[in-house]
Formats: C-alpha cells, sequence, structure tokens
C-alpha cells in the first residue's frame, strides 16, 4: 500500500511537470514568435519618441530562446514517457523497480534540476534585463504598462511581459516538482535497500534456528524428554 502511495504521488508529480514543462516551452516560443522570431532575452528596446512606437535596437541571442524551449520540452517528453511506462508496468505487470533503476532516475532528475535552475535563472535575468531597457527607454514605471504601448510592425508586444511572467513561474514550479521528485526516489531507493537485506537475514536465522536440528556440540530441550537411543 506505501509503495502504491508514493508511486500514486509520483505519477501525479510527473504530469504536472508534463503540463509546467509545455507552458514554459509554448509561451516562449508564442512571444517570441510575436516578435518576428526575435528573442528579447537579453536584448535592448529602442523608443521612436515621434511616433510614439517601441522598437528592438539589439535582439537577444536566438540559442537563450532556444535552451529554454529544448530544456522544457524535453523534460515535458520524459515526464510523459516515464508515466505512460510506470502506469503501464505497475497496472498490467505488476513489476518493481530495482536499486539500478531507481539510481539511473535520480541521475536524470539530478540533470534536470540544474536544467531548470538555468532555464529559471536564464528568464529572470535575461528578460529583467529586457524590461530595463524598455523602462529607460519609454521612461514606463513598469513592463506591465509598457505593454500598452505599440510596437513597430511586425512586432506585437502587447503581452510580452505576461508571457515571460508566467514562463518564469512555470519553469520555478517545474523545478520545485522535481526537487519533490528526487525525495520520493531517494525514499524508495532507501526503501528498497532495507528490503533487499531482510530475506538474507531471515535465512540466516531460519537456518540458524531449524537447519540440521541445531547447532553441532549443543542437546536440544526434546532430547532430554524423548530419548533417541533404542528402548531397553
Amino acid at each position: 500500500m506505501a509503495c502504491s502511495s508514493l508511486l500514486f504521488l509520483e505519477l501525479l508529480l510527473y504530469g504536472a511537470a508534463f503540463i509546467c514543462g509545455i507552458v514554459t516551452a509554448a509561451l516562449v516560443t508564442v512571444t517570441q514568435g510575436e516578435f518576428g522570431g526575435i528573442c528579447i532575452l537579453y536584448g535592448e528596446s529602442r523608443w521612436n519618441a515621434s511616433a510614439r512606437l517601441l522598437g528592438i535596437a539589439a535582439p537577444g541571442s536566438p540559442s537563450h530562446c532556444a535552451f529554454v524551449d529544448v530544456a522544457s520540452v524535453l523534460i515535458a517528453v520524459y515526464c510523459f514517457c516515464t508515466a505512460f511506462y510506470f502506469i503501464y508496468t505497475y497496472l498490467l505487470e505488476e513489476n518493481t523497480r530495482g536499486i539500478r533503476w531507481l539510481t539511473c532516475c535520480l541521475a536524470i532528475s539530478a540533470a534536470f534540476l540544474l536544467l531548470l535552475l538555468a532555464c529559471g535563472c536564464l528568464i529572470r535575468v535575461g528578460f529583467s534585463s529586457f524590461c530595463r531597457s524598455v523602462m529607460e527607454q519609454t521612461k514606463a514605471p513598469s513592463c506591465l504598462e509598457a505593454e500598452k504601448l505599440n510596437w513597430t510592425s511586425p512586432i506585437h508586444g502587447t503581452k510580452f511581459n505576461q508571457n515571460f511572467s508566467n514562463a518564469e513561474t512555470a519553469t520555478w514550479v517545474n523545478f520545485f516538482l522535481w526537487v519533490l521528485i528526487v525525495c520520493l526516489l531517494l525514499v524508495q531507493r532507501r526503501r528498497g535497500r532495507s528490503v533487499e537485506t531482510l530475506p538474507a537475514a531471515d535465512s540466516e536465522w531460519t537456518t540458524a534456528v531449524s537447519g540440521g536440528g541445531g547447532a553441532p556440540g549443543r542437546t536440544s530441550e526434546t532430547d532430554h524428554l524423548i530419548p533417541s537411543g533404542p528402548r531397553p
């Protein structure tokens, strides 16, 4: 029952992590499309005071947005495949994961934590740099107010702040979910090790108490009550 509860909780975490990964990748991709394929992370804006139009003076590197997209999609695909595999094996074949399999899952989870940490910092720092440029150029109090400004064609930046804020939130939520997944894997790995030691201990105890009628050189209590020799 405890193992089934841990598995059910782990499947829920994988499902939530899948949703967070898809949301992050979708928001970054949509925002990049609204800016004509330009990645605004670490980019710089330009304000045309006469036309009152906001544009891009120096776009960010496309690899920044590509890294976030690829990492988020990769984690989402892993969550989907792992959840599907667990459902199949546990509900149909009723198999259990061994120590090596749990160790492999822990290594992959640790790598995903590093990826999510890098994505979260990249979005946070890169978007803050772009927002700072927008506020300096337009004298807007915040990027939320800058969304109301008009942009040069073909840019449609009416939701750039909302999209990247939600993408950052989804990334950090995903990071927290993987911290919980790592904790669950550690608990299951620890329980798996304790279960493996039980059969060996039980066999030694069984051999000691019932193997061969007792240890050599010792006389059991029944030998005094029921003699084993021939009757006179």
